[in-house]
């Protein structure tokens, strides 16, 4: 796959792009040890900071989503349903659309996360900020290069749709690129 060319890239409206909500409000401490993963703010290990066992007829979030948290924009897909941390101002948002698979959200968390940079502590992405954020994005075109324009607008004012296929197959081609490289060490 070529390098990509973010020249013909338009700008999407992160809630023109995603249902946003926010987990219920939790403490860890009321729960058990278990096997769902509980999503934090954290900035590493897919923002998983533990494994509990839901409350008896707690509702999970629902998987297939991306987690982002507010103090630094980390970003992860989050597969399975989990549990998430909400309530106070660190409380993950996450972020739903009908077309997100596991690779077109790899590539769109690294974007948001880079877009994040521009907000510091005292100015953190919550969902409000997360809102209005404007990302840039592969958009489709037809086959003869022209933008697909969406008469219905979903997603911008001038019909511009993401191209959601590009984002998960090149994301698809970065991952096969890292296993290889892996498999090579680990056969020394």
């Amino acid at each position: 796959m070529n390098k990509v060319n973010i020249l013909d890239w338009k700008e999407f409206q992160i809630s023109r792009l995603f249902k946003i909500s926010s987990p219920a409000s939790r403490s860890i401490k009321t729960y058990n040890e278990g096997d769902v993963p509980y999503v934090s703010s954290g900035s590493i290990n897919n923002g998983i900071i533990s494994y509990l066992e839901p409350n008896k007829d707690e509702d999970l979030e629902k998987g297939n989503c991306i987690t982002v948290s507010p103090l630094d924009g980390s970003s992860f897909y989050q597969e399975d349903d989990f549990l998430g941390r909400g309530g106070a101002g660190s409380a993950i948002s996450l972020l739903y659309n009908e077309n997100l698979t596991r690779y077109n959200a790899l590539f769109i968390c690294t974007v948001i996360k880079i877009m994040a940079q521009k907000f510091d502590y005292s100015d953190a992405l919550t969902s409000n900020n997360l809102k209005t954020l404007r990302v840039s994005l592969p958009a489709q075109k037809d086959k003869n290069g022209e933008f697909i324009i969406d008469t219905n607008k979903k997603y911008t004012d001038e019909g511009f749709v993401p191209d959601w296929d590009y984002m998960g197959a090149y994301m698809e081609v970065i991952e096969e690129k890292a296993q290889k490289r892996i498999d090579i060490l680990n056969k020394l």
